[in-house]
């Protein structure tokens, strides 16, 4: 335990009765890792940075603090384990983290009761063990612009960072709702980019953009944004992929997406853009297997009345948005469970070339009003058919999975239109079991996840399905 302590003559120093302090983060398979801090934690200390009264020149302490994040950085001051950079209301324009400690966490926070916010945000290439918390980024309130490249970057070579418990959006739910399709396409980009290896997007609200959490590759060989771990985000009003994991080892867990608007830009009218709320490829022309990916306890709903008016769920009459896709395998040793998929195409789970990896306890019906919806396993690209999957519990509309070979099948129900039978509100998007449910009991333990969706307990004999009753 650490314990804070006043020490005489120093305003900007925290002591630690401690010689270390365990920091707890989480690797990609969702454990808890430890790291001891160094005894330079004691001496660590606190920076402020205040647009509205700050100066360049200041020495960053709180009664004379710097200006902006962006000039802090660009600065090339350095810091150490354990310092903390509060953050106070007003714009801090377009920051660049830069530098790494080899333990230990340093911090970029608001400042208790501020509302700091950023054009855009970038951790660049060397930019280890940083946390960024409780900030905006947000091109329009904060100087009036928009961008439609990424409004927070993970460059390759940055490590080990986390952001967390912030708002991520291209514009205001107020200005975003006055948006047309080529406004969205104008003023709209992808809310967080990751490219770097083992950093966190843990507990973000993401809104009014592209594309929502992406973990891409830098190689054929399949490096890049391996041992990402997405937890608690949501991402709501937006028009192309929600998640998007493109490397192995990755964890995309307990997050939400919901309201998939159909834009399409200027000139791709007969081919509109590809939609997913998670989807997986590579597209680089390799055939180097993905491995080690989680997919776990996500909440993929296609549209809710919490929507905008200038925009259509629809193009030409029909959705577009699909749920999980891994659409060119090979792809080795995933773990999708827990999951929950609405959407209003068929292809709600489409797991192409899927290998030696489990798909359990999910629910998978179309959103009201469609009447379509499956789980198809099938062959890569290649025509080499999916092999050694396990597929138990699963609460469906209908399983399309005849194309694969060697998949143990059981205690799965076919739903088929007997929404009412067992779910507690199907027309309005409530897919908790209802009591009578023909799924509560009636799976097997084997292979299955201990918690459900909503990260409760579940009990023997467990539940089919994502919702434990």
């Amino acid at each position: 335990m650490a314990i804070t302590l006043s020490v005489r003559g120093t305003s900007r120093r925290t002591a630690l009765f401690a010689c270390a302090v365990l920091v707890i983060g989480f690797q990609a398979d969702g454990t808890a890792f430890g790291t001891e801090t160094s005894a330079a934690a004691a001496a660590a200390t606190a920076y402020y940075v205040d647009p509205a009264v700050g100066s360049a020149g200041n020495p960053g302490t709180a009664d004379r603090p710097w200006r902006t994040l962006q000039e802090v950085f660009a600065s090339g001051r350095t810091f150490a384990d354990g310092d903390v950079i509060y953050l106070r209301s007003g714009n801090h324009g377009s920051p660049v983290i830069t530098g790494g400690v080899s333990s230990g966490v340093r911090t970029v926070k608001a400042a208790p009761g501020a509302a700091p916010r950023m054009k855009t945000l970038r951790f660049a290439s060397g930019a280890t063990r940083w946390t960024v918390d409780g900030v905006l980024i947000s091109p329009q309130e904060a100087d009036g612009t928009y961008t439609t490249g990424n409004l927070v970057q993970f460059d390759a070579g940055a490590t080990h960072d986390i952001l967390r418990n912030s708002q991520v959006r291209a514009a205001s739910d107020a200005s975003a709702d006055t948006w047309y399709n080529n406004d969205w396409v104008n003023r709209s980009g992808t809310g967080v980019l990751v490219i770097g290896a083992d950093n966190q997007v843990l507990d973000n609200q993401i809104r009014n953009v592209r594309n929502g959490v992406m973990l891409e590759r830098t190689s054929q060989a399949g490096a890049g944004a391996t041992g990402a771990v997405v937890r608690g985000n949501s991402v709501n009003h937006f028009w192309e992929d929600a998640f998007r994991c493109k490397v192995s080892g990755c964890l995309v867990e307990y997050n939400s997406a919901v309201n998939s608007y159909a834009v399409v830009p200027p000139g791709m009218e007969s081919d509109p853009p590809h939609r997913d709320m998670f989807q997986s490829y590579r597209g680089d022309g390799s055939f180097t297997p993905v491995t080690g990916v989680v997919l776990r306890g996500n909440v993929f709903t296609s549209r809710t009345g919490t929507r905008y008016t200038k925009i259509p769920f629809q193009y030409n009459g029909k959705y577009t948005i699909q749920g999980i896709g891994a659409f060119d395998g090979p792809y080795r040793n995933w773990t999708i469970e827990n999951n929950v998929v609405q959407v209003e195409v068929g292809l709600a789970m489409g797991l192409y070339g899927m290998n030696d990896s489990k798909i359990v306890n999910n629910t998978v019906v179309p959103r009201y009003p469609a009447t379509d919806s499956e789980i198809r396993l099938t062959h890569q690209k290649d025509g080499t058919p999916s092999s050694g999957d396990i597929i138990r519990n699963n609460l469906a509309r209908t399983f399309n999975t005849g194309a694969a070979t060697n998949v143990q099948h059981s205690n799965n129900i076919t739903v088929g239109t007997a929404y009412s039978t067992h779910f507690v509100n199907y027309p309005g998007g409530d897919l908790h079991l209802r009591q009578g449910s023909p799924a509560i009991g009636a799976a097997t333990t084997r292979d299955a996840p201990t918690l459900d969706a909503d990260r409760k307990q579940r009990s023997t004999p467990f539940d089919v399905g994502a919702y434990e009753s």
